[in-house]
């Protein structure tokens, strides 16, 4: 319980019997006991700072060493005004207060409980605001430190700063008007090292009580006064917050140099701020490991079977503020994953990069209706057929955020084909053969998994495909008539297409590419002389035909033709 005195006579609860001390018209009382003259053990009892009830006539019984006790713990002392019985001494060393007329013990008692806990009413409710506001303002404008700063100094009433990684001084309009100065704030940005090298012995100047929270929990800091606010009569409460060894934190200025504590309603809305910049800016890696666990298991549980309900896995983890579809493609990234052992860039969530994908691929799309899961050494896409309705396009697009997020650790793109969401563990299985393809092609060309034809059944059980027997037969069977058409200015592999396309039918190809028979029977002779192979044979053809497939995948970009079979 939390009572300022001030506040119980300017309510009108208690009148004052006399002028009391400056200090006691803004002391705070902690506890209300009315007095008990028949217990002996009673002094002993009494907490400090305690409103003390003296029923009438009870008055009596305060000795001077009660007395002695009661004002060394700041007490406070309540009786009726016509009470003759109430010690003069008493009333000259304790601050008195009186009954109204109209009231007695009971019910004054009843009224200042029901005001401090009307009191606790509004700090929650300033906790309450303060977490809104200032969460709505970071989900809105993390990184930007746009109005963050105007927020905070509008639910304290007073100048503020903030200092972190994300936000910096530079960043708001009017620096000058937080009263931040040097040694404080340099060109780019606010220096903690500086600050806390101005105070002589930081680990001894620490104060433990600055404030005190929800719950009593107390906040710790320094309080620090340099020429500018000696000379405007104001002192700076600092609130660090130290992550591995890096300072943030935040600045209050009060304009009271006298102030050493904060009120508990600033206290906690200082508590809750603190506790939003380390939630929401610092990279705590606590959470990040518990993150990446969840979503971990989350895709593992939703690709492990075939029999797994998409829709009531996404609902039981909570995302149900997502829109789910009946049909997705599953689109993954790959990437080479960091050499150096202190990267973050693995983490889920808390990392501001995976972050900015995000919040680029939202944009994008203008919707929030798909799903992103982070692995090692992919990144996972779940994305509704309705969101990439023009195909290529709109895949490409999404393409071109994951080559600029990832930068030169993007490692190629597969992409399934459109799934029901009761298979998404197959559209998985299928862009993981298509990123198998994309990553050994020319510049990470992207890979569709519709476009592999007979090539997706060369992969094995790793989702792997071993290049070199493919190549073998493009080497065999095509390349030397793509060879002879480049020095000669031939027409051979047109008609070879023409052939396998039309099964062989001397009428269909001849209408197909315009020729006479006579000139395809010429075609076809030379194309049989330069592979040495009879172009009627059954494994002839089989061949021929993944030939061209691969030809195909090499034209496209996705098959290097000049790896090593």
């Amino acid at each position: 319980m939390d009572l300022n005195l001030n506040n119980l006579v300017s309510s009108g609860l208690l009148l004052p019997a006399a002028q009391p001390p400056e200090h006691m018209q803004t002391a705070e009382i902690h506890q209300i006991v009315i007095f008990e003259p028949e217990n002996p053990s009673f002094p002993d009892s009494v907490e400090e700072q305690t409103l003390l009830f003296f029923p009438r006539g009870t008055g009596r019984h305060l000795n001077s060493q009660m007395l002695e006790v009661l004002t060394h713990r700041s007490c406070a002392a309540v009786r009726y005004g016509d009470d003759i019985t109430f010690p003069s001494d008493a009333e000259r060393l304790l601050p008195t207060f009186l009954i109204p007329g109209n009231s007695d013990i009971s019910r004054t008692v009843s009224q200042c409980c029901q005001l401090a806990y009307s009191g606790m009413q509004r700090l929650a409710e300033a906790s309450l605001e303060t977490m809104e506001r200032l969460s709505k303002e970071l989900l809105h404008h993390k990184g930007k430190g746009e109005s963050i700063i105007r927020i905070a100094a509008e639910l304290l009433e007073c100048p503020v700063a903030f200092v972190t990684s994300d936000f910096h001084l530079q960043n708001t309009h009017d620096t000058s008007g937080y009263l931040v100065l040097n040694p404080f704030c340099n060109e780019d940005s606010f220096n903690w090292e500086s600050a806390l090298e101005s105070i002589p012995n930081p680990p001894a100047a620490s104060q433990t009580c600055l404030a005190e929270g929800i719950n009593g929990n107390r906040i710790n800091g320094y309080l620090y006064r340099n020429h500018y606010c000696r000379k405007q009569g104001c002192r700076i409460f600092i609130f660090p917050i130290v992550d591995e060894g890096n300072c943030y934190g935040y600045l209050l200025l009060s304009l009271d140099e006298r102030t050493d504590t904060l009120s508990p309603e600033r206290s906690i809305k200082i508590q809750q701020i603190l506790a939003i910049m380390k939630f929401e800016i610092i990279k705590s890696d606590e959470i990040a490991h518990t993150v990446n666990r969840y979503y971990d298991f989350l895709l593992d549980e939703l690709v492990e079977s075939e029999q797994t309900d998409f829709r009531k896995l996404m609902q039981k983890y909570g995302l149900v503020q997502k829109v789910i579809y009946d049909e997705y493609y599953v689109l993954i990234a790959g990437r080479t994953p960091q050499s150096t052992s202190d990267t973050f860039f693995h983490e889920l969530l808390t990392s501001q990069q995976f972050n900015a994908l995000y919040d680029h691929l939202v944009n994008a799309m203008g919707t929030i209706n798909f799903f992103l899961f982070e692995r090692k050494d992919y990144i996972v896409t779940l994305l509704p057929k309705q969101l990439v309705s023009r195909g290529k396009s709109d895949f490409e697009r999404v393409i071109s955020l994951f080559r600029e997020f990832l930068q030169e650790q993007y490692n190629g793109v597969g992409i399934s084909g459109i799934v029901p969401t009761e298979r998404v563990r197959q559209g998985y299985l299928q862009a993981l053969k298509a990123l198998a393809i994309s990553q050994h092609s020319l510049n990470k060309a992207s890979c569709y998994y519709d476009e592999l034809g007979i090539l997706r059944f060369f992969f094995d059980r790793s989702n792997q495909v071993d290049f070199a027997p493919l190549l073998q037969v493009y080497q065999e069977y095509i390349q030397p008539i793509t060879d002879y058409d480049s020095r000669h200015s031939g027409d051979l592999l047109p008609t070879l297409t023409a052939y396998i396309t039309c099964c062989a039918s001397p009428s269909a190809i001849c209408n197909l590419l315009y020729i006479h028979k006579n000139t395809l029977y010429a075609r076809l002779n030379k194309i049989s002389q330069i592979l040495g192979k009879d172009l009627s044979d059954s494994e002839t053809v089989f061949n021929l035909s993944l030939g061209l497939k691969i030809q195909t995948l090499i034209q496209a970009g996705i098959l290097d033709r000049d790896l090593d079979p």
